[in-house]
């Protein structure tokens, strides 16, 4: 930790003033002369990395960065002060790079808009006919009917103590992968598979009346798992960049009524979506990773919460809220303590031609409490990370 500036770096600062450059930064960079450091919360980066909120004098990476390129551009300090200022108790400080200090491409300097995948070479590998929404499933009530969301999977683990036991959820994505959160993946308990086809736990096959008529599931798919693929920037004290994919070592069937795969935000239309006054579906058997509160697979329509109000409902907390995030539900309490972790938060949305049910989140935080009010539930958001999905997807 840098405790004074050397008076060439006093220098070079009051010239920067005296040009009227740094603007906004002006009491950010006073406060480096003169203030004493206080509790330094964390905060994001604009390249989504982890940083902490310090004085200028105690950010060595912006420092080497000023001395390397002095004198600054109108539009690096623009950048900066737009992209890396933080507030601590009234006072402006820099969200300081746990690693080296970038200066954002001036063409994004924020990072605001998801990836463009509609020409990916990888692309081919999600399927067109996915997030069947057929209305004659679709109860519109807590419990879920047999075939209504035929994605789900559930996670199986290790446990300390002995036997096995699903602590996480996730959602076929393809007749090979599962989307799941990276804390599923890089859990402390040791994974061994995944389940598909599950409806009601407790029985195999699953069956119900409809229509006067018995209809039943074809037996559940307990598979073998070939590869974890967690997030590399993963952060588990942040919970940054938590999304994960599964490769298992056997394909999954399809064709089944009770599997089959959900859709993924693809196109710039979904890309586009506006989550104002909407309210999304989440749906699991409230599967965390100390218990599991259902042997049904439930659903519960939660509304979307700004990021603004997310933000300040875990501001007090380690995990920072970016626009990568959706927040949803916390507002009736209860609401979303229906998703399992690494689960989907999704929404029926117009997609290739016919209504479609998209993934366009993925619980990864919430509450201490299942249904703790005024917080909402927190989902990576899909649309963010397509590229990285379509990545590291193979044949």
């Amino acid at each position: 930790m840098i405790s004074v500036f050397h008076n060439q770096d006093k220098i070079r600062i009051n010239k920067l003033i005296s040009m009227n450059l740094l603007h906004g930064l002006l009491v950010i960079y006073l406060g480096a002369i003169g203030m004493i450091g206080a509790k330094a919360p964390k905060c994001t980066t604009p390249s989504v990395g982890t940083g902490t909120c310090k004085l200028v004098k105690e950010c060595q990476p912006i420092i080497d960065f000023i001395r390397k390129s002095s004198p600054l551009s109108t539009a690096d300090v623009q950048i900066i002060r737009s992209s890396y200022q933080c507030i601590v108790d009234n006072s402006a400080r820099v969200c300081c790079p746990d690693s080296k200090f970038v200066i954002p491409s001036s063409k994004n300097p924020n990072n605001v808009s998801p990836p463009d995948v509609t020409n990916h070479r990888n692309i081919g590998l999600l399927p067109m006919k996915c997030g069947s929404a057929s209305s004659d499933r679709i109860l519109f009530g807590n419990k879920t009917s047999l075939f209504e969301y035929p994605w789900m999977a559930l996670l199986n683990y290790r446990l300390r103590r002995s036997g096995t036991g699903f602590r996480c959820g996730g959602t076929v994505i393809n007749d090979w992968y599962i989307l799941t959160a990276a804390h599923c993946v890089v859990s402390h308990l040791q994974l061994i598979g995944v389940r598909i086809g599950e409806h009601t736990l407790n029985t195999n096959p699953d069956c119900e009346e409809r229509f006067g008529e018995r209809h039943c599931a074809d037996p559940v798919q307990d598979l073998e798992i070939a590869e974890v693929i967690p997030h590399p920037k993963f952060d588990s004290k942040t919970f940054a960049n938590d999304i994960g994919l599964i490769r298992l070592a056997n394909r999954i069937n399809i064709t089944v009524d009770s599997v089959k795969p959900i859709c993924l935000p693809t196109t710039e239309a979904l890309r586009n979506t506006n989550f104002e006054n909407v309210n999304l579906t989440v749906s699991g058997w409230g599967i965390t990773e100390k218990d599991r509160r259902s042997l049904d697979l439930l659903q519960a329509n939660v509304p979307v919460v700004s990021e603004e109000q997310c933000r300040k409902a875990y501001q007090k907390s380690q995990a920072i809220v970016t626009r990568r995030h959706i927040c949803a539900g916390g507002i009736n309490g209860g609401d979303s303590c229906n998703g399992d972790s690494g689960g989907p938060v999704k929404m029926i949305t117009y997609h290739n031609a016919d209504a479609r049910f998209v993934q366009y989140g993925i619980v990864s935080f919430g509450p201490r409490f299942c249904g703790q009010g005024g917080f909402p539930g927190v989902y990576t958001r899909v649309d963010y990370y397509m590229d990285w999905i379509l990545d590291n997807m193979k044949p």
